[in-house]
């Protein structure tokens, strides 16, 4: 690699008549020949090395050790175990020579007493609210694994005729009402997908139902896909999707303290208070016991795309199937621990890269969160040996090890909350890995300033199967010439630190056939036979994770690309033009659409001007534009939030209010037009525009420096 840049200095410096455009030419091909982006040439050739010795590093026989450590027990949020879990965590990142804090919090964390779903009559049918244990699996027989449930469901006990709602989405409800058919004071039974399950639990409430049944459908993850556990990845009959139906759409708090943090003696809402709560009971089951429920309705055959796999024709109802539903927690307030990890930098210590993962599960969770957990220990590791051998990072790296996320986001958000201001200043990049690996398909999502980044990254990462980098396989993968990096919502750790703070961020991980999401069999059992048998994904993950983690660290300018950002939001206001509101906001559109097009041509030159400053001499301003760079995404930022919620401030992304985990662009505009409140519409596309004038502004500033 060395011999390459010598080659090409070289032939530079014979045509060093050329000038400056000598420089430009050497900068772009030099982080052509190296993968760089945002190192001058001497420096990319040490952190080239520094990555190569990172990479050597990572054991993928380190990650399944780690994870079989893991998954020993189940390890609810709030739970006993997963305070264990936390002192393991803190004790493998201190044998790694970081420095580690734990963060504690107090949130609500309902847990299940009573739940319950019967079919009434015609006949009767009582569902089973835990997995069926095997002889050869002593931990499918564990007294501490939780029932299915759907955490933050109110307590009720009710009995209703029955009614199949497919998706249990606005758009599902809208054609029953088109055949007449109503869902009030019915109890509704859905099926997971298309959304997520909190959006679900709302609209069956506004539909004014009495409760909610979800289940998962073979259809989806089940033996329609393929052979069910334990002969293959897919749901066996018997397993249940828990998960929480909070409305993280709204905000990530804890529930009894939305806005702050929920330290010891913090205040406190009632629970009856709580805006981000559902207002009617709603439980899941497995598909084992979803048939006969389903299987006793009557009335109209449902329309071909709300059929699913079960052995026969799916009906609408209502009835004549009435059931029942119960469901009864303990709405304690419960201990949850952050596990943070420092690996101070050595020349811009208060400049950090947060790297995150949660560590709660609902049960074992080998995939979720476990391999996202074992790399991000592994990533640890390796950079922490390095340290140890005199190789350290010049910024902050801080890992982050998240509890309660499944609940609702609640630990990271908690922590967001209360360092909000010092983070604002501080954090560069928040990289998020969940799943690390249920296969091999490599996803992402991220703010588009970092897309570019991610692109380079994994063109030096090796994928495990096709032994050509990720980035081919991604591509192919996505049959594209330039694989598309998804937007950011809600969902998982990213949501406070994107949607609250103003941080760029990535999340990413390596999908499969990930039948058991959430249920008992997402265990060691399952992702050494069916996930990653040979934890190579584990590892690709974690060095994919660590390079990106690295060149933030270590980069001379930071790889921000605010023109790649401008490119990415053409498309999104070409859609919001052509709305059916178009007529009634084309001049506002028409005024963001010129902006747009202004941010991405400074940004270009901005671009082009980092490229010359980067080949020139005198760096002595770099550490003013670096911090300018990484604050410019907080002028797409509000602190009074989005209108109808205010705890989500970025008024580029959030989750959907209908899509709950799914990104939407230009939020506020979209929640103002399903509201149909045109003097709304006006005013968020005004704040719009206010927030492109801004970081036009902040990109000519920078410009001004160079």
């Amino acid at each position: 690699m060395v011999k390459n840049i010598i080659c090409l200095s070289n032939w530079i410096s014979r045509l060093n008549c050329w000038g400056i455009c000598v420089l430009i030419v050497f900068t772009f091909s030099a982080r052509n020949v190296l993968g760089m982006r945002g190192f001058t040439a001497e420096n990319a050739v040490t952190q080239k090395q520094y990555e190569a010795d990172f990479k050597e590093h990572v054991s993928a026989e380190r990650c399944r050790y780690r994870l079989r450590r893991l998954t020993e027990e189940p390890h609810l949020a709030g739970s006993e175990n997963s305070r264990k879990v936390a002192e393991y965590l803190r004790t493998e990142f201190e044998s790694y020579g970081l420095q580690v804090q734990i963060y504690e919090y107090q949130v609500y964390l309902p847990y299940p007493l009573e739940i319950h779903a019967e079919l009434v009559s015609p006949v009767q049918h009582i569902a089973v609210n835990k997995e069926t244990g095997w002889d050869w699996d002593k931990d499918s027989y564990e007294t501490e694994i939780v029932p299915g449930y759907n955490a933050y469901s109110p307590d009720g006990d009710v009995t209703a005729e029955l009614i199949y709602v497919n998706r249990g989405l606005p758009e599902d409800y809208q054609i029953l009402k088109e055949r007449g058919i109503s869902v009030a004071g019915k109890i509704c039974i859905a099926r997971y997908g298309g959304s997520y399950r909190g959006v679900k639990a709302k609209v069956a409430g506004d539909n004014r139902a009495v409760g909610l049944i979800l289940y998962s459908d073979p259809t989806d993850d089940g033996y329609m896909r393929g052979d069910v556990y334990p002969r293959g990845p897919w749901r066996s009959e018997d397993a249940i999707q828990r998960g929480t139906v909070k409305y993280i759409f709204q905000h990530a708090s804890d529930p009894l303290t939305p806005g702050w943090a929920a330290t010891k003696d913090a205040e406190r809402l009632p629970i009856a208070e709580a805006t981000d709560l559902p207002k009617i009971p709603v439980l899941p089951i497995a598909y084992k016991d979803a048939e006969p429920f389903l299987k006793a309705l009557a009335g109209p055959n449902v329309p071909s795309e709300w059929q699913g796999g079960l052995p026969f024709a799916y009906h609408i109802g209502p009835g004549p199937a009435k059931v029942r539903i119960k469901v009864r927690c303990d709405h304690s307030t419960r201990p949850i621990y952050n596990v943070i990890a420092t690996l101070e930098g050595t020349e811009y210590p208060d400049q950090w890269v947060v790297l995150g993962n949660h560590h709660d599960a609902w049960v074992y969770g080998a995939a979720d969160p476990g391999s996202g957990t074992t790399a991000l220990l592994e990533v640890a590791r390796c950079l922490g040996e390095l340290a140890k051998k005199g190789m350290r990072p010049k910024r902050t790296i801080v890992f982050a090890a998240w509890d309660a996320e499944e609940f609702g986001i609640l630990g990271s958000t908690e922590w967001v909350e209360e360092l909000k201001s010092t983070l604002q200043q501080k954090v560069i990049a928040y990289l998020n890995v969940d799943i690390a690996a249920t296969g091999g398909r490599f996803y992402v999502s991220a703010i588009p300033s970092l897309r570019e980044l991610i692109r380079e990254v994994t063109q030096h990462v090796i994928d495990p199967r096709t032994l050509k980098p990720v980035y081919e396989s991604w591509k192919a993968a996505q049959g594209r010439e330039i694989p598309q990096v998804g937007n950011l919502g809600s969902g998982s750790d990213h949501s406070p630190f994107v949607g609250h703070a103003g941080i760029p961020a990535i999340s990413m991980g390596f999908s499969g056939a990930y039948g058991v999401y959430h249920a008992m069999q997402d265990n060691f059992y399952w992702m050494e036979h069916f996930g990653d048998p040979t934890f190579q994904y584990q590892a690709a993950m974690s060095k994919i994770w660590g390079i990106l983690a690295l060149q933030l660290a270590n980069a001379d300018i930071l790889p921000f690309d605010y023109e790649t950002y401008a490119t990415d939001l053409m498309t999104p206001l070409k859609l919001l033009q052509n709305s059916g509101s178009k007529n009634k906001i084309a001049q506002g559109v028409k005024a963001l659409d010129d902006l747009l097009t202004e941010w991405q041509q400074v940004a270009g030159l901005l671009n082009q001007g980092l490229v010359r400053y980067l080949a020139s001499e005198d760096l002595s301003r770099i550490g003013e534009i670096n911090l300018r760079l990484y604050q410019l995404e907080r002028n797409l930022t509000s602190e009074s939030g989005l209108s109808l919620r205010p705890w989500f401030k970025h008024l580029i992304y959030a989750p959907g209010l209908n899509t709950g985990y799914a990104a939407v662009v230009f939020p506020a505009v979209e929640d103002a037009i399903a509201h149909g409140d045109d003097a709304e519409v006006h005013a968020e596309i005004d704040r719009l525009v206010a927030a492109f004038t801004r970081m036009i502004q902040g990109i000519n500033e920078i410009r001004e420096m160079l």
